[in-house]
């Protein structure tokens, strides 16, 4: 593969990177809003979009040859016109990386919000169990009048 292609390809390789942050950036706004039963669509599009960056990866180790940490030298040896698209993919990586990070913070506070919720219905129920007896009459602790009575 010459170098124009080596750049078609990692150019492929940063448009699906930055498609990615697309559905992160929608996660995130999601995560902010009230509504989060969008959620489920969007992890199927997150699903489909991390095995397509996956496969364009697996596909890149086999037209540079370089380990890890090595492909800007590679690059700037073999095809140094892709390099400034390398360094795009570097950049844009890290970008991911960094709103992925904070919409799993927000998720960790979406659960805990959940869970106290939870808890305070779960607690509420325990107070009004047993508020009414088997024919429907008020049996709260210290009320001695019946619904209705006056």
């Amino acid at each position: 593969m010459n170098a124009t292609e080596i750049k078609t390809q990692l150019t492929e390789e940063r448009t699906a990177l930055q498609a990615f942050i697309g559905l992160l950036e929608r996660e995130q706004q999601i995560l902010l809003s009230p509504d989060t039963e969008p959620l489920l669509d969007l992890s199927h599009e997150k699903t489909r979009a991390a095995e397509a960056l996956t496969a364009l990866v697996k596909k890149r180790t086999q037209y540079i040859n370089a380990e890890p940490g090595k492909v800007e030298a590679w690059l700037r040896s073999n095809a140094a016109i892709a390099l400034d698209v390398w360094k795009d993919i570097q950049n844009i990586g890290l970008q991911a990386k960094q709103i992925n990070k904070l919409n799993g913070e927000l998720i960790l506070v979406r659960m805990r919000y959940n869970q106290q919720a939870v808890q305070a219905l779960l607690g509420a129920s325990e107070q009004t169990a047993g508020l009414y007896d088997t024919k429907g009459k008020t049996n709260m602790p210290g009320s001695g009048r019946t619904l209705g009575s006056g």
